[in-house]
């Protein structure tokens, strides 16, 4: 009697155990690679290939990368030091590479490629979202 309420119990442990769901690992998503404080350094005209400085451009501007996920966030805008823009977005990187890809911003529908490198981060032009542009700026971000 004995024996089988034995039996019976670990059956019973076993059961739960495996019963209950069990997370893969004990961590949470790492942020986005964008995610943080990001201040323009250098703007790259696409016709021309002219190369100036934010100094040059004439104004500051900053970004903010805020992220709930490694895929989705809030962002912000700064310019000469008034806030333009306020949004969510989210990531889809390009062939599994997590330094490159497409930001979506689903307030104005639009998309911006962007790409990582050497601790900088490159944004083309926003363009709605979908649509194909030529030829345009490229605008390279520091931390």
């Amino acid at each position: 009697m004995v024996l089988k309420k034995s039996k019976l119990i670990i059956a019973l442990t076993i059961g739960l155990i495996l019963g209950c769901e069990h997370k893969k690992c004990g961590c949470v998503s790492p942020p986005s690679l964008i995610a943080g404080d990001w201040n323009l350094a250098k703007i790259t005209y696409g016709l021309t290939q002219k190369t100036v400085t934010a100094a040059e451009a004439g104004y500051t501007e900053s970004l903010s990368f805020g992220a709930y996920s490694d895929t989705k966030g809030n962002y912000r805008r700064v310019r000469n030091g008034i806030p333009t823009q306020t949004s969510d977005y989210s990531l889809s990187p390009s062939n599994g590479s997590s330094s490159e890809g497409l930001i979506y911003f689903p307030i104005d529908t639009t998309q911006q490629f962007f790409r990582l490198a050497d601790g900088k981060l490159y944004l083309s032009e926003r363009i709605p979202r979908g649509a194909v542009l030529a030829d345009g700026s490229t605008y390279e971000y520091q931390r």
